[in-house]
């Protein structure tokens, strides 16, 4: 499969340093799991010392209410010290939360940049190139699995956030003032850089309350249950119920914690007084509506919650971090979320939106199909293409490109909406081939993988394939580019 050289195109290289910015183990600490890693782990200490400098204030006011005249002098200037360094301390940790806050706010717009565009088609185009991109840089076998996924799933469930909502407002099942209002202001107010409701008071907290619905896992208490006192315990084991619900209560608690005391609000900058009363107004409203997002997501029902519960639910399963993770089992997302509001735990309006978007195949998976002929007659073999398209006619019909065409890798293929007849991870599709020889559906394997004396095992009619070592090449990672699409 050696086509060009390994590496990443510029596309590739952009998704990658926002999963960097938000999950990331590195010397300077800057991404926003470790900036919360080292507030939570330094809070006890910062407690205290703010408790310590509240009482030498209040020490040397007592004192100053009862010392003799000829002490005075002494005391004011203690008292004053104490309260320099009182303010001192109290505006360095306003600073560290005006950093952090601005930190992630410019993580949420530089997400919008690469992943929203003028036109709805556009947008859900460069959607489909960011969620393809994460799941074709994801690996699909080994041990890296778990630890891969859990650094991207919250960049993946906060675009599908933004999509979500976008689909409940066009179905008009979004009657929350607040959005509303901003949505409506949207067509009111002037484009702007500098500020455009919807995006800077919708869009902004959506993503930062995606990102931020599992920060609270940082906090030590919740590093104790999931890696064990001595820190020695594999994180992605499955946990005993009281663990986990012990586990749910601090993350939350702690996520809204964050929000609160972490990072606060944005802070004016400017001489108006009546544009700093808006803009402060403005900003508490905004951070109410980021935790009320948060409090809702635990039990939605019908509220604006879902925009974070059934990505979250979606995410889970597409990049799992659970030890029986299985790549084919991917496509089977669809009859969990459906299950779920079967059962009646899901919001069927927020289940059946999603499941428009995404169709059942999640972007960036490997389809093995059979192809067609001139005559529109079915061939002899298979052939390998990759799901990269957002709003699939049929869900079960997903819209790809192709990747491989006579059995050979081809860097310029063709789009294709591949049919549940024709689509080998359905039943229908594989007994079509079960007609083949042996040695024919070997040959076909042989000049699919690279590696064949390895993989000759492999079940020769195969559900799907994984795309990651052809998507390691360069040369392969335009995948979205306009192409004529064709039936199959």
């Amino acid at each position: 499969m050696s086509i060009g050289n390994v590496g990443k195109s510029n596309f590739t290289k952009a998704v990658k340093a926002l999963l960097n910015r938000v999950y990331d183990t590195t010397v300077v600490a800057d991404s926003l799991f470790e900036q919360a890693m080292i507030w939570y782990g330094s809070f006890a200490e910062r407690q205290q010392q703010q408790t310590e400098l509240e009482q030498q204030v209040f020490l040397f006011k007592n004192r100053q209410a009862q010392a003799s005249k000829g002490d005075q002098a002494l005391i004011e200037r203690n008292l004053q010290k104490a309260q320099n360094e009182h303010e001192a301390f109290s505006q360095v940790q306003q600073d560290d939360n005006l950093t952090r806050y601005e930190s992630l706010r410019r993580l949420c717009l530089d997400i919008l940049a690469l992943s929203d565009s003028d036109s709805f088609e556009e947008t859900n185009i460069q959607t489909a190139k960011v969620l393809g991109t994460i799941q074709l840089m994801s690996p699909t076998e080994g041990k890296n699995v778990a630890a891969s996924n859990q650094k991207s799933k919250h960049l993946y469930k906060a675009l599908l956030s933004l999509r979500l909502l976008d689909r409940l407002l066009l179905d008009n099942h979004i009657s929350h003032p607040f959005i509303v209002k901003r949505k409506q202001a949207m067509t009111e107010t002037p484009r702007s850089d500098d500020y455009q409701p919807f995006r800077d008071d919708i869009q902004v907290p959506l993503l930062m309350a995606a990102l931020l619905q599992d920060i609270g896992s940082c906090h030590p208490d919740a590093q104790r249950i999931l890696k064990g006192p001595a820190g020695d315990l594999d994180e992605f084991r499955m946990l005993e119920n009281e663990e986990r619900t012990e586990l749910l209560k601090i993350s939350y608690r702690e996520s809204l914690n964050y929000v609160v005391h972490a990072l606060g609000t944005g802070v004016y900058q400017g001489n108006s007084k009546e544009q700093r009363d808006w803009f402060v107004q403005n900003e508490r409203e905004k951070q109410s509506f980021l935790i009320f997002l948060l409090k809702n997501a635990i039990k939605p029902e019908h509220g604006v919650g879902n925009l974070l519960k059934i990505p979250q639910i979606y995410t889970s399963v597409v990049l799992s971090t659970k030890a029986n993770y299985s790549y084919e089992s991917l496509p089977k997302v669809g009859l969990v979320l459906e299950k779920g509001v079967e059962k009646g735990i899901y919001s069927p309006v927020a289940v059946a939106g999603l499941l428009k978007i995404t169709g059942i195949f999640p972007q960036g998976f490997g389809v093995t199909y059979i192809p067609k002929d001139s005559d529109r007659q079915d061939l002899d073999r298979y052939e390998y293409a990759i799901v990269t398209g957002l709003y699939p006619e049929d869900p079960r019909m997903p819209i790809c490109r192709m990747v491989t065409r006579n059995l050979t890798y081809n860097v310029s293929a063709q789009g294709c909406v591949i049919s549940v007849e024709n689509n080998l991870y359905y039943p229908p599709a594989r007994k079509k081939l079960e007609r083949i020889s042996e040695e024919r559906l070997l040959e076909i394997l042989s000049k699919l993988v690279s590696n064949f004396e390895e993989r000759k095992n492999m079940a020769l009619l195969p559900k799907c394939w994984h795309p990651s070592e052809y998507f390691s090449y360069t040369k392969n990672q335009n995948l979205w580019n306009k192409a004529l699409t064709n039936s199959n």
